[in-house]
């Protein structure tokens, strides 16, 4: 068993109910589930307007392999009508593998610690509420580390965590 980490996100209809679903679908692979808070974020490294984003960071003890939860995101987005046409487009549904144990993978499909990381500021910030003293492979420093370093650009992306009703 792996603790991993995931970003779930959504920027197209109803944003709350395709969270809600992944959520639910992530729940049936990990055991142990721990979820940062919600959070509204704009659009990163995107070169036209899109709307924002609902983020947010589940943690939990997967039993199989990086690939084969690759695969489960890869179907869970699939399944809430993800497509993907465009590198950056909108999106209903995008899981993200972040970490996966202390492993490290650099794969044309897929690469753990995700290579955004450290750019984003929800992540470490969701990350943060669930285990501040996660280290991330390949900087090899803590969350809570990262967070206080979090340099201006990252610092200044807009993350505001809401309550669902």
């Amino acid at each position: 068993m792996n603790l991993t980490a995931l970003s779930i996100g959504s920027n197209l209809g109803d944003r709350e109910r395709y969270i809600k679903a992944m959520e639910r679908e992530l729940k049936l692979i990990l055991s142990d589930v721990r979820m940062s808070r919600l959070m509204e974020t704009e659009p990163v490294g995107v070169y036209y307007d899109q709307p924002n984003y609902l983020n947010r960071i589940i943690a939990g003890y997967y039993s199989a392999s990086p690939q084969e939860l690759l695969s489960s995101c890869l179907e869970i987005e699939k399944g809430l009508g993800r497509r993907r046409d465009k590198v950056k487009d909108n999106r209903t549904a995008d899981v993200d593998i972040l970490l996966f144990g202390d492993l490290e993978i650099n794969t044309p499909e897929l690469t753990i610690p995700h290579p955004q990381i450290i750019n984003r500021r929800f992540c470490l910030e969701g990350l943060s509420q669930i285990d501040k003293g996660w280290i991330v492979q390949g900087v090899s420093k803590s969350i809570e580390k990262l967070c206080e370093e979090m340099n201006a650009e990252v610092r200044a992306q807009n993350v505001l965590f809401i309550e669902v009703k």
